[in-house]
């Protein structure tokens, strides 16, 4: 959209060309909370894996819930930056039900 087609267009015609790039099929994770437990990421998962949810491809980050063998890590991919590994996992292998409980709090802040 142009410059001029934007400052003539409605409100809400902008906010839909804004996210024209977000194919809105996977949840966004939302912005960290102050006091949130913070995550132990890792440069090696416990093995292959499948994944089971994830969240948007539009933004920076991408999260991945895996399940690797009746265990379970998420992955963090990111676009390459000064001091953040490509590709991370967390530290610690959860079962189903904690998993989930784990993926949740981090699509909530």
């Amino acid at each position: 959209m142009t410059a001029s087609a934007a400052v003539l267009a409605p409100p809400e015609v902008v906010a839909e060309e804004d996210e024209e790039d977000c194919p809105g099929v996977s949840p966004h994770p939302a912005v960290p909370r102050p006091g949130c437990t913070a995550l132990w990421w890792i440069e090696q998962s416990v093995g292959p894996g499948r994944v089971v949810v994830y969240t948007c491809s539009c933004r920076m980050t991408v999260y991945e819930l895996v399940s690797c063998a009746g265990s379970y890590q998420i992955c963090r991919r990111t676009l390459p930056r000064c001091g953040v590994p490509p590709v991370s996992w967390t530290a610690h292998c959860w079962r189903r039900e904690e998993a989930y409980e784990w993926w949740r709090r981090l699509l909530a802040g």
